[in-house]
């Protein structure tokens, strides 16, 4: 039987979602082992859309999986691993839930951490270099490629999520077998190609669902009204879990607040998406979509089979508002 805990205590991790064993060195297993990486064991992945949602991974089990991924497709490049692990420890809770409306950046959030006890001491002590990290977070690799092709962390979300969601036709464990890289995105025949892009408007739809959307609205307003009596949480809730979060905001003294707090952990059946966009309450922007795409022998699919272009032009008129109400 597989050790299926992921406690970073034995020289093995078995990977669920794509069925490998990955070696692990002592400098990823003092990494793993920080309260630094802890925490994201308890930031939902999906967001406030993971309380109304079977997609309930952690950010954690997203940088398990795309270490793991880097080890596998890049075995030799230390440096790498090391990005792999870290890429995300500047996430708030409820990952991009909050963001935008606090002001904060994960990015740099995460360069800070890395420049900070103990992920530093870590590197250092492993004749790692913090600065050297933290520019390959920045430049175009294959963990975090900066062109419309796919990285390991957008593969790793697309894959993660649509098998949470049960939508799936090939099992991810089978797709990682037929892919490899060019100029550091995934690159594969047409097939697996279908399939994976299948996978990527699957999960665009999925995340910008407005009911999610409306989820993650519901909570960056509460954080606002609780923050302009409590200015203080700008500066606290950078190492938070989700659960401090709600347990905050559930003991404000505000009764908006607590309601919406209320409707977002115990009554989200109450709200309700407006068919006109000049009614609601609530307002809910997808302003991004993640539109990445496979290669095919080192040509993007939609070059390759022309007939798939359209489904990814599609994915831009999910760019749209919401109004949304809370029903009595």
């Amino acid at each position: 039987m597989k050790q299926v805990q992921q406690t970073f205590t034995g020289d093995i991790i078995w990977e669920p979602l794509y069925q490998i064993e990955t070696p692990v060195v002592p400098f990823e297993i003092e990494l793993f082992q920080s309260a630094t990486l802890r925490r994201l064991k308890h930031l939902h992945h999906f967001g406030a859309g993971a309380l109304i949602s079977p997609i309930t991974h952690s950010r954690f089990e997203h940088t398990v999986g795309v270490w793991s991924l880097t080890k596998f497709f890049f075995p030799e490049w230390r440096e790498l691993h090391a990005a792999a692990i870290l890429h995300d420890i500047g996430h708030l809770p409820f990952s991009h839930s909050v963001e935008k409306s606090l002001g904060k950046n994960h990015h740099l959030l995460t360069e800070a951490n890395i420049s900070s006890f103990p992920v530093r001491n870590i590197l250092e002590k492993h004749s790692l270099n913090p600065s050297q990290i933290i520019d390959l977070l920045n430049q175009n690799t294959p963990l975090s490629s900066k062109s419309d092709g796919i990285s390991i962390d957008h593969f790793d979300s697309f894959m993660r999520d649509t098998y949470g969601a049960g939508e799936y036709i090939i099992h991810p464990a089978i797709l990682i077998k037929k892919i490899n890289f060019y100029n550091n995105v995934i690159d594969t025949d047409e097939n697996t190609a279908i399939h994976i892009l299948d996978a990527v408007i699957k999960d665009n739809r999925i995340f910008l669902n407005p009911h999610f959307l409306a989820m993650d609205e519901l909570l960056s307003r509460a954080i606002i009204l609780f923050s302009e009596e409590n200015p203080e949480i700008y500066k606290t809730i950078d190492q938070m879990t989700d659960y401090q979060l709600l347990s905050m905001l559930e003991g404000s003294v505000s009764g908006i607040v607590k309601e919406l707090i209320n409707v977002l952990v115990n009554e989200p059946h109450r709200v309700t998406i407006c068919k006109n966009s000049d009614q609601g309450e609530f307002k809910a922007e997808v302003r991004k979509v993640y539109n990445k795409q496979p290669f095919v022998n080192g040509i993007p699919i939609d070059k390759v089979l022309p007939e798939v272009r359209q489904k990814i032009l599609e994915l831009d008129a999910l760019c749209q508002t919401y109004r949304f109400d809370i029903k009595n």
